[in-house]
């Protein structure tokens, strides 16, 4: 089950996360594996370590340890049934990980690989198009092609080597 082993995974916890998670995962048991795969019950548990590790300097990440203490005395309703505290759950991930992004310098993986492609998509496009006007009586597959390809290499280059220096620092949400 992801849950309890996702409990075993983590080096820092402190006693306020790992009584959280203790608690959760006792919740969880017997519950289905793909379940707690779609509900993202391992990154929710990466989140409150995080949260804890944080706590001391930061009010925001002390604010959401204490809402994943209340979400507990929900969490097996939340796996099993939709409806609002589903919501509530998903909201306090979501809050946590733009918190942790934003404050903290944590990225999901492939975060600047996919964003910097997007970039290069609509960089490349618009150069091709620029380069395109003056040869207008051509084809505009002729000058759009290679300049979107070529946008998109350039931002899968840089975007994979700022996603590889997160990786070495371990700042993966």
């Amino acid at each position: 089950m992801p849950a309890c082993r996702a409990f075993f995974l983590f080096s820092n916890m402190g006693t306020k996360s790992e009584q959280i998670i203790k608690k959760a995962t006792a919740e969880l048991i017997g519950s289905r594996e793909k379940d707690l795969r779609f509900l993202r019950v391992e990154e929710y548990f990466r989140m409150i370590d995080r949260s804890d590790a944080f706590s001391a300097t930061c009010q925001t990440c002390k604010n959401h340890l204490s809402e994943t203490e209340i979400m507990n005395s929900t969490i097996r309703r939340v796996i099993d049934h939709p409806g609002n505290e589903r919501r509530q759950y998903d909201r306090l991930i979501d809050e946590m990980s733009k918190h942790q992004r934003k404050e903290h310098g944590f990225y999901p993986p492939f975060y600047f690989n996919y964003l910097y492609s997007f970039y290069g998509i609509v960089g490349g496009t618009a150069a091709g198009a620029v380069v395109w006007l003056p040869f207008s009586s051509l084809s505009a597959w002729y000058f759009l092609v290679p300049a979107i390809s070529f946008g998109l290499l350039a931002g899968q280059l840089i975007g994979g080597k700022k996603d590889a220096r997160i990786r070495a620092n371990n700042k993966i949400l």
